[in-house]
């Protein structure tokens, strides 16, 4: 049995995409749906309840009183889970067709090679959507170091909703950090690298999922917070690779953090971070900036 974990918020038309993209899927095993509502608004609340009672999918509806955050929404989610299996899909996301059906002979081909499936998670390639422009192919990469590889974010990116795995292989890290209103997704993949645990992905080129990406209303200076959370968490980790690699890490967060602050029209905010980055890693930011200026 599969549970699907799908925190919502104030945007039930994103929901019913979501759960619509649920219901296609040709891995037709047995599936059920756990959705918490994170304190939306009355009139947006009736109509996630309203797409749920319309919806085919086996629904576990769940709703907080007051709007608590990604983070302690999840470790809700997680521990209303009980099936063996679990995937993870944010309301506003989707599933392409084959997703699970692929994830799942990967999850059958681990196991006929004596895998530990309780420290695997199988990941897939995606798509990436920002608003209004076209979709782009991402590819996980999961060869290599793969603790390094989620520092540096390029071949391998943190994004729960790629993900299959066993309720056990999620507990194994012992749930989200509350702390974090934002990049708990990274936090929670390192922690799981760090643990033991391994990703694989599941060998089909073509992306199996799609992400709708904006950064309006992101908070900028909460983002790169974040980043020092984590950074400082998981310090010496981040540490094996040298003082160069940390520099370089804090650099690309601030790159990160100035793209939040310039889609939100906070170009002095945006400024400072380009400053830090120059002042954490000059030839890194200097790169950086000749590539943004040739792109225009």
């Amino acid at each position: 049995m599969l549970d699907v974990l799908i925190p919502h918020y104030n945007d039930a038309a994103a929901l019913d995409m979501t759960l619509q993209s649920i219901e296609a899927q040709s891995w037709k095993g047995k599936l059920r749906a756990i959705v918490m509502d994170d304190g939306s608004d009355k009139e947006e609340l009736a109509h996630a309840e309203k797409v749920i009672l319309n919806s085919a999918l086996k629904i576990e509806f769940m709703k907080s009183p007051e709007n608590r955050g990604r983070p302690v929404t999840r470790n809700k989610l997680l521990a209303a889970a009980d099936a063996r299996f679990i995937a993870w899909l944010d309301a506003g996301d989707v599933w392409y067709k084959h997703k699970l059906q692929d994830q799942f002979n990967t999850i059958y081909q681990c196991v006929y090679a004596g895998e530990d499936l309780n420290r695997i998670w199988v990941t897939c390639n995606y798509d990436w959507q920002w608003m209004g422009r076209k979709r782009r192919k991402v590819t996980q990469t999961t060869s290599g170091d793969q603790l390094k590889n989620l520092f540096v974010g390029d071949r391998l990116r943190a994004y729960l909703w790629t993900l299959l795995g066993t309720r056990e292989s999620f507990n194994l890290v012992g749930g989200f950090d509350e702390r974090l209103p934002r990049l708990q997704d990274l936090d929670y993949f390192i922690s799981f690298v760090r643990g033991g645990g391994r990703l694989v992905n599941t060998g089909q080129s073509e992306p199996l999922c799609c992400y709708f990406k904006s950064d309006v209303g992101r908070n900028a200076q909460e983002i790169r917070d974040c980043y020092d959370t984590i950074f400082n968490k998981h310090g010496p980790a981040l540490g094996r690779y040298g003082h160069g690699f940390r520099r370089r890490s804090h650099a690309k967060a601030d790159f990160v953090a100035a793209r939040f602050a310039e889609n939100n029209k906070r170009p002095l905010m945006a400024l400072k971070f380009w400053l830090q980055a120059f002042g954490s890693d000059p030839r890194y930011a200097l790169y950086r900036t000749k590539t943004s200026l040739q792109k225009g």
